[in-house]
């Protein structure tokens, strides 16, 4: 049933020009349109067409007849370059503000023109509208929230949001979460990292909860979940459980297909190319690869093969253009000791057979230097058990340390990260 929110927010958009029901439509079409490239190169043309005449850092980009062709980019070379990607066509103070602490916690921003806000929106309701959530419907979002960041109590009741602070993930927080999943009938969706999903649905297995509730859809924004997080939460609670892969650059890019549980490409509002880990080739369908970007709608501040940092995997049906995962951030890919990258989910499906811990975080030092630290495991499992699992992946010469703890934080980000390599690659650390 839609609500009342609904309503005014169309009144609105006409009111204004119908610019955002104008998006979705088109987006609509797009997402079910067979040759959407051959839409794409138009798009592509007049990106490049704008940003080499405008930006003076794009100038050199009007000899490329091919995006291909195009040099990549990524988050230093913005921040190094931030005026001369910046358009001079844009008055800058009407200019939208998208901000993101990183995975490290440091600050980046990019402004972005009308039409590319107006683009985001749409995106965020199509996608959202196949998950069941309507515009105005109750969610909650769990996420650490600080002064920064936090919502007022206005912009909670104008947003119809419950901000929920995930900051400590203990059981009496856990309860309370769970508590109020269950028992608000007006919730209809939630966000979350999802670390957070696996916290709740561990929390769910060891108090036994089934439960079926009003929520209709649970997202998984910027991580991927493992399928056991996703199965087991649909079952436990009763709703659909979805990945989306997005960022606060550029927007939605994939999300889940609810059928084939690949992540479908918003091929309406981007190119994405998959590129080697090591070269600027097309990685092979099926084999991870560096996830690159090119943004058709933001002219303000033009992203064009921007390197997002992640990694994902290409679906090898040879019919479909979506990801079978996305694999990580690129900075937290893991080497076993003959030099061989591992994506997270590596971690993930070893470690799923613990299912009696609470966290689990793994740390590359050295070529063959690996630390893991597991909180909820002392007295439930032996250290052999850990480091005989991790020899079978990594190497049986590896140099494994296992750490009890009660804890593991967050990055300054917010997120918890399940893997962190402080090694950089070297080819003649393996000969």
């Amino acid at each position: 049933m839609k609500n009342l929110r609904y309503y005014v927010y169309w009144l609105l958009d006409v009111l204004r020009g119908a610019k955002i029901k104008g998006n979705l439509n088109e987006i609509k079409n797009l997402m079910n349109l067979e040759n959407v490239q051959e839409w794409q190169v138009g798009k592509i043309n007049a990106l490049l067409s704008e940003a080499s005449a405008h930006c003076s850092f794009y100038k050199e980009y009007s000899k490329y007849n091919r995006l291909s062709e195009c040099p990549i980019i990524n988050k230093e070379t913005i921040k190094s370059n931030y005026e001369d990607i910046l358009s001079d066509k844009y008055d800058r103070n009407t200019l939208h503000k998208m901000s993101t602490s990183g995975s490290t916690g440091t600050p980046f921003e990019i402004l972005q023109n009308k039409e590319k806000r107006q683009r985001v929106l749409a995106e965020l309701i199509y996608f959202n509208s196949i998950l069941g959530q309507n515009i105005g419907d109750k969610y909650i979002f769990y996420r650490v929230w600080n002064e920064k960041n936090k919502k007022s109590k206005l912009e909670q009741i104008k947003q119809n949001l419950l901000p929920v602070n995930i900051t400590r993930l203990d059981d009496e927080n856990l309860k309370n979460i769970v508590d109020v999943l269950t028992k608000d009938k007006k919730l209809r969706s939630t966000l979350a990292y999802a670390n957070t999903y696996d916290m709740i649905y561990k929390y769910c297995c060891r108090n036994n909860i089934r439960q079926k509730t009003k929520v209709k859809a649970m997202i998984s924004s910027s991580e991927v979940l493992s399928d056991e997080t996703r199965d087991g939460l649909e079952e436990r609670l009763g709703c659909r459980v979805a990945n989306r892969y997005s960022n606060q650059e550029c927007g939605v890019i994939a999300q889940s297909d609810m059928t084939t549980r690949k992540l479908r490409i918003n091929n309406a509002s981007y190119v994405v190319e998959v590129l080697n880990i090591n070269d600027n080739n097309p990685a092979p369908r099926g084999t991870v690869g560096r996830i690159v970007i090119t943004d058709l709608f933001n002219y303000a501040m033009p992203l064009i093969r921007y390197d997002t940092g992640d990694l994902g995997i290409v679906s090898e049906e040879a019919d479909v253009y979506a990801f079978d995962s996305i694999a990580g951030r690129r900075v937290d890919l893991i080497y076993d000791t003959k030099g061989r990258a591992l994506s997270a989910h590596t971690w993930s499906v070893e470690m799923w057979k613990y299912d009696k811990l609470r966290q689990y975080q793994f740390i590359q030092d050295g070529a063959k230097d690996y630390t893991l630290k597991v909180n909820g495991a002392e007295g439930i499992y032996a250290k052999e058990d850990f480091d005989s699992t991790l020899r079978s992946i990594l190497g049986e010469d590896a140099n494994i340390t296992i750490e009890f703890v009660d804890e593991i934080p967050v990055v300054a980000s917010g997120k918890f990260k399940k893997t962190i390599c402080n090694y950089t690659y070297n080819e003649n650390d393996y000969k």
